[in-house]
């Protein structure tokens, strides 16, 4: 980050912050709902979506030449992610929001879900593109929704999304698998 230049999570968290606010307000569960219709859709078939989105943004990450910019496609896949995941839930927030979405979904695996789980996110780490990489976390992220809210930190999914695209597959795939097979101790190993 150069200067007071703002970084994806923080144009993200204060995009979130914006939501939350609203959340039990008609407009803001509106703004969840279109940004649940834009799923599979770039922003520039997603118009609704656009206030919600652009009006928020930096110039710095806004597109010259109408292709959507990397910092655009990775904030606006995390506040969908975050919209499929605020569907149906009402009150309180997860408090135990944890920075990376392998470490989320650990806390939801279970032996009864482990090898449903461990498929879908196999098949995440394994797309062959982005837009792939999208929906295979989409579907993920509906079967944890399942379960119970997903404790991950949205505005640090955005970011991992955005350097995903910038060349650092690898990286955010390892950190997520680490976090996710990771063998927790037992408290007396501690």
């Amino acid at each position: 980050m150069k200067g007071k230049e703002e970084s994806v999570y923080q144009v993200t968290q204060k995009i979130l912050g914006k939501l939350k606010a609203q959340e039990e307000l008609a407009s803001g569960k509106a703004a969840l709902a279109t940004l649940r219709h834009s799923l599979g859709k770039p922003l520039s078939e997603a118009p609704a979506v656009c206030r919600i989105l652009l009006e928020n943004m930096p110039e710095e990450f806004l597109s010259r030449n109408g292709v959507e910019t990397k910092e655009e496609q990775a904030i606006y896949a995390a506040l969908q992610l975050y919209a499929i995941q605020k569907q149906g839930r009402r009150g309180k927030e997860v408090n135990d929001t944890v920075k990376n979405i392998g470490e989320a979904l650990r806390k939801l695996r279970t032996d009864a879900s482990r090898e449903a789980m461990d498929r879908r996110f196999v098949s995440v780490l394994s797309a062959t593109s982005f837009a792939n990489f999208l929906y295979q976390l989409r579907q993920l992220v509906k079967l944890a929704k399942a379960k119970r809210a997903l404790p991950v930190d949205f505005a640090a999914l955005a970011n991992d999304l955005y350097w995903y695209q910038m060349g650092e597959k690898d990286r955010v795939c390892l950190r997520w698998a680490e976090a996710y097979y990771r063998i927790e101790k037992k408290k007396e190993d501690k």
